[in-house]
């Protein structure tokens, strides 16, 4: 199936006409702290059987060290895998999306929770991108600020996304000829309201 089907029908009341042009997730390296992370919380254990099979083998003898071992590995694992889940989570539902309509952002927090805002494309100003760092340069990503005259959601942050300044061009392109449109649309409208002079003749 097409990704942009899919995307589709995460559009909040999706029209017939509107066209997904843009669909931007966030940068897989940014998901790299939170794979080490997992690693790390993971060898935990592991290191402390090796630390006391090496310092105090006696330990491992006893009857209630095995027990601890087992409840509290359980648990310290249920607790990584959870934790790794959660931010796997995150990471992959956050998604911005632009059509030839409205700049939509849809950001997941935790497990359970999800904000969706969205702003009409010819109410955009101004696109600003940002790339700190040299890990950003050398990967090609950063942050995109969409500021919009709407009045509920007043800027959009598309975080750690590819190819930021291509993306802004984009963007702009995308609302300068949707306001066009707009304005054709208005003097279309204005032009059906004016009253027309019928001459009745002599």
């Amino acid at each position: 199936m097409n990704i942009r089907k899919i995307y589709q029908r995460l559009l909040p009341i999706p029209k017939e006409y509107e066209q997904i042009s843009i669909i931007l997730k966030r940068h897989w390296v940014t998901f790299i702290p939170h794979v080490a992370l997992f690693l790390v919380l993971c060898a935990i254990p592991i290191g402390a059987y090796e630390f006391i099979q090496s310092n105090e083998p006696q330990l491992l003898n006893t009857q209630w060290l095995p027990l601890v071992f087992i409840l509290g590995g359980s648990a310290w694992y249920l607790f990584a895998f959870l934790l790794f889940f959660t931010n796997f989570t995150d990471f992959f539902l956050d998604v911005w999306i632009v059509t030839n309509e409205r700049v939509i952002a849809i950001l997941q927090h935790g497990l359970f929770a999800r904000d969706v805002s969205q702003a009409r494309l010819y109410q955009v100003q101004d696109v600003r991108t940002k790339v700190r760092g040299p890990i950003q340069m050398m990967f090609g990503f950063g942050d995109v600020h969409v500021e919009t005259a709407g009045l509920g959601h007043g800027e959009f942050h598309f975080d750690n996304v590819p190819n930021p300044n291509a993306t802004a061009r984009k963007i702009m392109e995308l609302a300068e000829s949707d306001r066009k449109f707009h304005e054709e649309k208005i003097k279309m409208l204005k032009l059906e309201e004016t009253p027309k002079i019928i001459d009745s003749g002599a």
